[in-house]
């Protein structure tokens, strides 16, 4: 029986990129995967064969908080980019996550250099209000909804 979601796995280009640019939409750093030197550099760590490095991300500070991501930057062999994925495509198409005042929310999230498909949209699903939608620097969909 399955008890409940652990993390979403991320695959990233750029790992310090990617970290920075989740911290800045609000999540913290649990766990990172491989040593990360004080210069800043990294040692991979070994997994089915190959290496990679990367960091465990978690939305709120309680050690149990449910909402977690785990960004991987492979490094032998690389991650590559990503062709552009369309909405239509089989698999994960998105990643949504709720946030109070999603208008103050994109504001201030456009103030430091995020990029948004549009402005909010107005929705009455299933007591959503409003949505946005932008990309993770490699591509990856997100959703910002209100509640």
């Amino acid at each position: 029986m399955i008890r409940e979601m652990i993390h979403v796995n991320i695959n990233v280009t750029d790992i310090e990129r990617s970290l920075r640019f989740y911290e800045a939409i609000g999540f913290e750093v649990m766990h990172l995967f491989g040593e990360r030197e004080p210069t800043g550099s990294w040692t991979p760590m070994r997994f089915r064969g190959r290496s990679c490095r990367g960091a465990v991300l978690t939305l709120g500070d309680h050690p149990r908080a449910t909402t977690k991501i785990e960004l991987l930057e492979w490094t032998e062999p690389r991650s590559e980019p990503a062709p552009a994925r369309s909405e239509t495509q089989a698999g994960v198409a998105r990643v949504a996550l709720r946030t109070k005042d999603l208008v103050s929310f994109t504001e201030r999230l456009r103030s430091e250099g995020i990029q948004f498909e549009s402005e909010p949209i107005e929705i009455d699903v299933v007591g959503a209000s409003r949505f946005v939608l932008f990309r993770d620097p490699d591509g990856t969909l997100l959703e910002l909804i209100e509640f």
